[in-house]
């Protein structure tokens, strides 16, 4: 064991989780999965299963998708929440019968694995066993307690991978899909569709909308639909001019936060293993994955919208 065993065992239960801290021990290691999605080496793995994933956007849905097995576009749409049902039926089931998820999954594994071994070669191994060991115990404590989250769900059906940075990678997709499941409650519990929480994001962020909207293939009539009712609904105020960008009322703004507290609060239980000290550890040694990936030259940010 490469973990401290004060920390490994040492989250106290619920209650003794500082929730604040499972966004920040997310994010450490969640750049793996932003790699595995825009890898090079991985489109190609996939080109040459001749799937004509040409898009970043396809690419991330199909192989976020996949661990659910060859299900139709009706469950992705469900699944994923605010992805735009065209660009799902554009995709899905079609690709399924192309090559089988497993096959797709295979691909895009066995064309990442060198690359993100040789990224994180020069990091110390212990310290990269010890994060590996860290991430693993909050994923499967996740895994443990996957009713209501489906995403997460079709990952934990999956073998474990053996090599410390994949084990990092393959942590990062479910404790990221298991945040991602709860924060789809806070937004059903409001009652927000799925492109209506794009609109709120944005607003919320600060962020020009069509950046969103495209990296998600809505198109503008929806979109525009989307803000009328949020607007009649209190959540954002009234447009100053016709091209303003949308922002949150008071109203709005509670209530988003409140979605995100909840989403923090859902998130807690996965980490109660490691505790705050184990959180701690893996923000810090995700610094130095993070480091490691950018002095590969591997992109890591499937979106970055710039703020107005």
């Amino acid at each position: 064991m490469t973990v401290d065993p004060k920390i490994l065992g040492g989250g106290g239960g619920a209650g003794g989780v500082d929730v604040t801290r499972t966004r920040p021990a997310l994010l450490a290691i969640e750049p793996t999965f932003g790699a595995g999605v825009l890898c090079p080496a991985v489109h190609a793995a996939l080109h040459r299963l001749d799937l004509g994933l040409d898009d970043v956007a396809v690419v991330n849905l199909v192989t976020r998708a996949a661990p659910l097995g060859p299900v139709p576009a009706d469950v992705v749409v469900a699944t994923f929440y605010n992805v735009s049902p065209r660009l799902v039926e554009s995709v899905i089931p079609a690709v399924w019968r192309t090559a089988s998820p497993e096959a797709i999954l295979a691909a895009q594994q066995a064309a990442f694995a060198p690359v993100l071994a040789a990224a994180l070669a020069p990091l110390d191994p212990t310290e990269l066993g010890e994060l590996a060991e860290l991430a693993r115990a909050a994923s499967e404590t996740a895994a443990a307690n996957r009713e209501g989250r489906p995403l997460l769900a079709g990952l934990a059906s999956l073998p474990w991978p053996r090599e410390d940075p994949l084990v990092i990678w393959h942590a990062a997709k479910m404790l990221r899909e298991h945040r991602g499941d709860g924060h789809i409650a806070g937004l059903v519990t409001e009652g927000l569709r799925g492109i209506d929480a794009l609109v709120i994001h944005a607003a919320y962020e600060g962020w020009p909308g069509e950046a969103l909207r495209d990296s998600r293939h809505w198109d503008p009539p929806a979109w525009d639909a989307s803000v009328a009712n949020l607007r009649r609904r209190g959540w954002l105020t009234e447009a100053e001019t016709p091209e303003s960008t949308p922002k949150l009322t008071a109203q709005g703004r509670r209530r988003r936060r409140w979605i995100e507290d909840r989403t923090d609060e859902l998130a807690a239980l996965a980490y109660e293993p490691i505790g705050d000290a184990g959180m701690d550890r893996m923000i810090e040694l995700g610094a130095k994955v993070v480091a490691a990936l950018g002095d590969a030259g591997l992109a890591t940010r499937l979106r970055r919208p710039a703020a107005r």
